[in-house]
């Protein structure tokens, strides 16, 4: 954050504890009394979490928790540029959002972000020069994970630009990145990950996402990292 705070999302989930099943299907020789005392509900504490560092990692402290309905997990957190952050959340029906104007501790205007979106995960992220870059699916329907595409936003996520697509392919999913401190992004996602079992990189710059096209030479696409079984 601008204070040099580290902030950290930690979701704890609404599903029940599956252990038993696990236990049988992995073959994990649990006893139903272990299966018992390591299954709980956490109750209230299930939501999408805030943790704060001011040490860079040394120490965490809970921050506060947004109520997102139907949310599922995989939250990212961005501060805008009046001061308040903006978590989006993987939902089940593609991308929640939630605002804090208290640095994490409560969280309000939570419901649909407006970013159309199939039920997986996304990236986003504050680059160097103060535009939002965010990764995600840009496919004729919502029901695959294809078209996996970057964006920019000028506003603080009121509307998006460019469109540079990385993997027009199905079965690609999760992204993540970093920026460079010449202003190179690398982007790295899955392919198939029960079937081709690829890691896949793209590098590219701001320049090449707003023209919707590689047109640096920085700008490189699916490039295989690693292949399981290889």
């Amino acid at each position: 954050m601008s204070t040099g705070e580290w902030l950290l999302p930690v979701a704890v989930l609404h599903s029940a504890c599956d252990l038993a099943e696990v236990n049988v299907e992995n073959k994990l020789g649990l006893a139903p009394s272990a299966i018992k005392a390591l299954c709980h509900d956490p109750g209230d504490r299930k939501g999408m979490h805030v943790y704060s560092s001011v040490d860079q990692g040394k120490t965490w402290t809970v921050l506060g928790q947004a109520r997102v309905q139907d949310a599922c997990c995989e939250h990212r957190i961005v501060e805008r540029r009046d001061g308040s952050l903006w978590m989006l959340v993987r939902t089940f029906y593609g991308i929640g959002q939630a605002v804090s104007t208290d640095r994490g501790k409560t969280w309000g205007q939570t419901g649909e972000s407006g970013i159309r979106h199939p039920a997986t995960r996304f990236f986003i992220r504050r680059l160097k020069s103060g535009r939002l870059l965010l990764v995600r699916h840009n496919l004729p329907s919502v029901q695959f994970r294809s078209h996996l595409t970057a964006y920019l936003s000028d506003d603080d996520g009121k509307t998006w630009s460019g469109g540079l697509l990385l993997d027009e392919r199905n079965d690609v999913a999760y992204p993540d990145g970093v920026e460079a401190d010449n202003g190179k992004i690398y982007v790295i996602y899955d392919r198939g990950r029960s079937t081709d079992r690829e890691i896949l990189m793209a590098t590219f710059t701001e320049e090449d996402v707003k023209q919707g096209k590689c047109v640096t030479g920085q700008c490189q696409l699916k490039m295989l990292v690693n292949k399981g079984g290889e």
